[in-house]
């Protein structure tokens, strides 16, 4: 019973999926009539095997061979055809539609045949064969009123009007449905470059990580952009017209040796190579080709031959830096045992993290990454040196996991320029800096300016102490006005002082630095301050700021925190306001801040 059950329910599949198939054949079928009453083509530039145009100025002959169009005139001449003018062509002919039918009856009652439409003697006779056949086609006279065409089925009664458009869609020679692209795909596409020319093979390889790379003769970074502009100067290159086909021998071309030849690869693995022959007879400027793959020589521009003369220095990469600047968000100075870190936070501030942590000036990195970004090679490959390795520097960047390092060699005096190393290249280069400034790996070089920054709403109280003067202490109060600390009724604050003040205290930013943990304050005149200025604060989880200001210089007030440990200059406005007198009688004082 089992069995018989199993039975049952496998006919039934077996019916149901014959009625399936007989239903999409129907439809197949009758979406395939419908076409064939509006068009006169009906042509699958998919399935399409060959398609044929025999008129009196010759033969057209189109055909697929192992994937690739050709195009010929029928008698064994043929080259590689256009595969996107060979699916224009097929598109035109499928936009004809049909206009006037003139049927085999109505031929009849006139008492004529077909050959009064033209196609006893076509204009075209169109074949094409397909994997369903082939059918044929016949292409008559303009009718009388012009602008159409007669044309029918080769073997069916009916006759048709077409638009004389038809005739522009047949190509008139092989000629116009060949490919005159010299290599596939397009220029951002390429991922191998191989140059066989006077200056030797040069190969040139894209890495996914690494970019472009020269591969031979020498193994070296290879510069981006002078690869990309060598790519798409020969994707600029068309095939001006055909010299002959199935060549058997090239040589008197100047096109069987391996010294003149161009290759690229596409990332989807095609590749496609060029050879490059002699110059044209009496047709200056021009020089004949193949591809390497055809048997079919064409005419080229001169112009080439310069693409063909490259050497390998050409397309090495003279940029001292790899890693792209606007993604370096570390850098690491080395010389002997001293090193300075910077690194950047990912928003927008650069600390720097070592030997001490501070706030980095911006413009002090960019100097600093402009420097290494113009610098470039000038000398490749220098031979026999000495000098040892004075300083390392390394530049990473988080984005692209990459780090640049760089080491520089002792000058020892020379002026030609540094040598430097890159990456694990053991090559020595000649750049175009003559010396690195000892001020590079010193911390101050790169620390923030702003050495105070304050929001005067969270100063609650200030004291003033000047060398020789009695102290100056002013409190903010509730109703949050400063008012003096002092029971002497007969002094008020100095409101004009104490706005300028205040507002300077937002930011206050040295002129430059002197020096970090200096062994004798004394020698700026900060152990014996000349003016300290302390700072109370309720708005934040410090108890205040304490600025010293030491003895006066050319550059400036030697000034510190006290705590930091850092001294700067701060030029002589500014010390103004932060020592100017805060209090001063009822009757008045000359205020000592213009």
């Amino acid at each position: 019973m089992k069995d018989r059950s199993t039975v049952v329910i496998l006919i039934c599949i077996i019916v149901l999926g014959a009625f399936i198939w007989a239903q999409e054949s129907w439809r197949a079928k009758n979406a395939s009539k419908r076409l064939e009453q509006v068009r006169l083509f009906n042509l699958d530039a998919q399935t399409l095997l060959s398609i044929e145009f025999a008129s009196s100025n010759g033969v057209v002959r189109c055909v697929k061979e192992n994937g690739v169009w050709m195009a010929g005139d029928g008698e064994g001449h043929s080259g590689r055809a256009d595969e996107a003018l060979i699916q224009r062509m097929v598109s035109g002919l499928n936009s004809m539609g049909k206009g006037t039918t003139i049927t085999g009856k109505q031929l009849s009652i006139r008492g004529i045949d077909s050959t009064e439409y033209g196609f006893t003697d076509p204009a075209v006779k169109i074949t094409a064969v397909d994997n369903q056949g082939r059918q044929s086609w016949l292409v008559g006279r303009k009718t009388v009123l012009g602008e159409m065409v007669y044309a029918k089925a080769e073997h069916a009664e009916n006759i048709f009007t077409i638009s004389d458009k038809l005739l522009h869609v047949i190509p008139d020679t092989p000629d116009l449905l060949r490919d005159r692209i010299l290599f596939p795909g397009d220029a951002a596409g390429v991922r191998r470059i191989e140059v066989r020319g006077p200056s030797g093979f040069v190969q040139l390889v894209k890495d996914p990580q690494e970019g472009w790379r020269i591969q031979q003769p020498v193994a070296a970074r290879a510069d981006e952009k002078e690869v990309n502009i060598y790519a798409e100067k020969l994707y600029r290159f068309r095939i001006i017209d055909f010299i002959a086909d199935n060549v058997s021998d090239f040589s008197i071309y100047g096109l069987q040796g391996e010294t003149r030849q161009i290759s690229l690869g596409q990332m989807d693995g095609s590749s496609r190579m060029l050879v490059i022959g002699d110059d044209i007879p009496d047709r200056p400027g021009y020089v004949y080709g193949r591809r390497a793959d055809d048997t079919s020589v064409f005419s080229l521009s001169a112009d080439i031959l310069p693409l063909l003369n490259v050497p390998a220095e050409r397309f090495r990469d003279a940029g001292v830096l790899s890693v792209p600047p606007g993604s370096i968000s570390s850098i690491r100075i080395m010389r002997g045992e001293n090193q300075l870190d910077l690194a950047y936070d990912g928003s927008r501030d650069w600390k720097i993290t070592s030997p001490m942590v501070w706030d980095a000036e911006p413009k002090a990195i960019s100097d600093f990454v402009t420097l290494w970004v113009n610098a470039v090679v000038t000398e490749f490959d220098v031979n026999e040196v000495t000098a040892p390795v004075e300083w390392i520097l390394e530049f990473g960047s988080a984005e692209t996991g990459t780090t640049n390092r760089l080491e520089i060699l002792n000058a020892q005096g020379s002026k030609e320029g540094l040598l430097i190393r890159r990456d694990d290249d053991p090559a020595y280069y000649r750049i175009n800096l003559p010396m690195v400034p000892t001020s590079i790996i010193d911390p101050l070089a790169y620390r923030s300016r702003s050495v105070l920054n304050l929001n005067p709403d969270g100063i609650s109280k200030i004291t003033l102490l000047k060398e020789g003067e009695a102290p100056q202490v002013i409190e903010r109060m509730e109703d949050r006005a400063f008012a003096p600390v002092s029971a002497n009724g007969n002094v008020r604050v100095n409101d004009k002082a104490l706005d300028k003040l205040l507002n300077r205290l937002r930011r206050v930013d040295a002129s430059n630095f002197v020096v970090y943990n200096p062994r004798d304050l004394d020698i700026y005149g900060l152990a014996r301050p000349s003016a300290e200025l302390q700072l109370g604060l309720s708005d934040t989880n410090r108890l205040g700021q304490v600025m010293l200001v030491g003895r006066e210089t050319t550059d400036g007030f030697y000034s510190m925190i006290k705590g930091r440990d850092v001294i700067f200059y701060l030029e002589k406005p500014v010390v103004d306001i932060l020592t100017a007198n805060l209090i001063q009688d009822v009757e008045g004082l000359p205020d000592t801040v213009e």
